[in-house]
């Protein structure tokens, strides 16, 4: 994809992304349909595998790669210095943290995670860094995932606006400095969303069995779509 083409695909499906969320959570019939389906499915899976075959680009070309010990060092020191710095002094002041709150989000963060880190990650920062260089990518997917997040109700404030940015400099630093390992950036990503979810549980759709249920069904929709994928351009 030439530089213009990138940078309209990128605006495009970022309104796209932000318009089915919000009508996810203005609809919470709906919020399977909007949220699950066209949000995580069509927009974060099927659209970036389409532009890679038609480029006859494979997974691996997007990150997804076996670990080495490099990637292992990487992931391990981000884990630690990411969720150590957010929960130890909490503990330290004695603030009571919910991890009760832990088996009803372990689901719906992995797919999300999963939506977030494929997309901004492994498509688009990958495919920002062949056209501008790696710094301006890694910018550039750090807004991008933190503007997506205006979707949700509760992140229409400057301030979270602001962290998620920092936050997605975060994980597309992880994902530069892995040799871009999607898996790297996926699994620093994961208990990033799980402590997120427990301090701020408010600021999120209200997750229930039901939800834990129709993210399992499309999770396993989405390993059936890859290894379609991977077969077709094996």
């Amino acid at each position: 994809m030439g530089k213009l083409k990138i940078v309209i695909f990128a605006i495009c499906l970022e309104v796209l992304l932000i318009f089915s969320i919000f009508l996810a959570n203005k609809f919470s019939f709906l919020f399977i349909l909007f949220y699950n389906c066209i949000f995580g499915i069509l927009l974060c899976t099927i659209v970036p595998l389409i532009i890679l075959n038609r480029y006859k680009e494979n997974l691996f070309t997007i990150g997804i790669k076996k670990l080495y010990l490099r990637q292992w060092i990487i992931l391990i020191a981000f884990i630690v210095f990411s969720i150590g710095g957010r929960i130890i002094p909490l503990i330290n002041n004695g603030i009571k943290i919910r991890f009760d709150l832990l088996p009803i989000c372990i689901f719906p963060m992995m797919m999300t995670t999963f939506f977030e880190e494929f997309l901004f990650r492994g498509f688009l920062q990958t495919k920002i860094e062949k056209n501008f260089g790696f710094i301006i990518a890694i910018i550039i997917s750090g807004l991008l995932f933190s503007l997506y997040h205006f979707g949700y109700p509760g992140y229409r404030n400057i301030n979270d606006l602001l962290v998620l940015f920092f936050v997605g400099i975060g994980f597309a630093i992880a994902y530069k400095l892995s040799n871009n390992n999607l898996i790297v950036a996926y699994f620093v990503n994961l208990p990033n969303a799980f402590v997120t979810y427990i301090l701020k549980s408010e600021q999120f759709p209200v997750l229930t069995i039901r939800s834990s249920i129709f993210a399992i069904i499309t999770i396993i929709v989405i390993i059936i779509i890859l290894l379609i994928f991977y077969r077709r351009n094996k």
